[in-house]
């Protein structure tokens, strides 16, 4: 029995340095596990009144995505870990291997460290950032002779053309809205035929210390899909939406913003590994790993690029 910690470096982390980039606060809301083989397995197992079996053989995995323009950082190598011993996010972490990076005549050895309980390995030197348009092969070496390897080409920059309005004011009535709606933004389509975006709240508590003059007000949800989530769901606890978009300028609706105050618009446009592995791990009713999804030679996993843009404004409260 397996599991695979999946961390996709999600949105949920509130470190807004442009510098730390996408990777850097996609740690913990996809530190989801996913059965490799069915529960039917595990439940035929526990009803047998023999001791289970030791067979369990971890797998190496790669999760690692890069960024253009950013520093070299979040790349995660790790095991699978038993169906039969307690999940520790920490102990699946192989911070031993020799990970290094290729692209652009250069050659990356990348180091391991811990951020927040959650350990990747990055590059120390900041200013090394991804570029666009530009083939990187990753080769991990692991300390048992094992050797995984995986390339990806990353896609074109991209840019505003539309940003968001830095100050947008929530609508007594979200049927009823005027035009032009300022939530229309747009950007520059790069080679990438489909997109991702995404809403984030950057502070979920404060929102009067924002203000001028500034006010002791608490932050507070927007509450617009109150029927479909609650407190029993995990959704109702991250602080980000997703979104699949075709074109290259959308208007932002109103029932993307979960929380009021300080919040951020980033469009992504992946590659298409990055796109097939995202919508399994995000979107699936009933997210499981699919191995027609990894690209890793030498082990499973992904390694993937995009390229990103993100603009932060301040939405406040409907009045009442």
């Amino acid at each position: 029995m397996h599991t695979i910690l999946t961390t996709m470096n999600t949105a949920d982390t509130l470190n807004t340095d442009p510098r730390r980039g996408f990777a850097a606060r996609m740690k913990h809301s996809l530190a989801t596990t996913f059965a490799i083989f069915g529960a039917a397995a595990l439940l035929l197992l526990s009803a047998c009144e023999d001791a289970p079996p030791n067979s369990f053989v971890p797998v190496p995995f790669v999760e690692a995505y890069l960024f253009v323009d950013r520093p070299i950082e979040g790349i995660v190598i790790a095991s699978s870990q038993s169906l039969s011993a307690p999940f520790e996010y920490e102990s699946g972490m192989l911070a031993d291997a020799d990970v290094q990076l290729s692209g652009g005549g250069n050659t990356y050895a990348l180091a391991y460290r811990v951020v927040n309980g959650a350990g990747s390995y990055w590059y120390p030197d900041t200013t090394a950032l991804i570029q666009p348009s530009t083939a990187y092969t990753l080769t991990v070496r692991l300390k048992d002779g094992g050797v995984m390897t995986a390339s990806t080409t990353t896609p074109e920059r991209i840019a505003w053309m539309r940003k968001p309005a830095k100050l947008l004011q929530y609508p007594t009535d979200t049927t009823k809205l005027q035009s032009p709606d300022s939530l229309r933004i747009q950007w520059t389509p790069g080679n990438t035929q489909e997109f991702i975006i995404r809403i984030q709240c950057l502070d979920t508590l404060a929102y009067g210390a924002y203000l001028t003059p500034p006010t002791n007000e608490d932050n507070g949800r927007t509450n617009n899909l109150s029927n479909f989530e609650t407190p029993k769901r995990n959704s109702f606890y991250s602080t980000t939406r997703w979104g699949f978009i075709q074109a290259t300028g959308v208007p932002t609706v109103w029932t993307g913003f979960r929380w009021y105050g300080r919040n951020a618009v980033a469009i992504i446009a992946p590659d298409k590994p990055f796109l097939d592995w995202f919508k399994m791990t995000r979107f699936s009713g009933n997210p499981q790993y699919n191995p027609q999804f990894s690209n890793i030679r030498g082990g499973t996993g992904i390694f993937a690029s995009a390229s990103l843009i993100e603009e932060e404004l301040f939405l406040l409260k409907r009045v009442k």
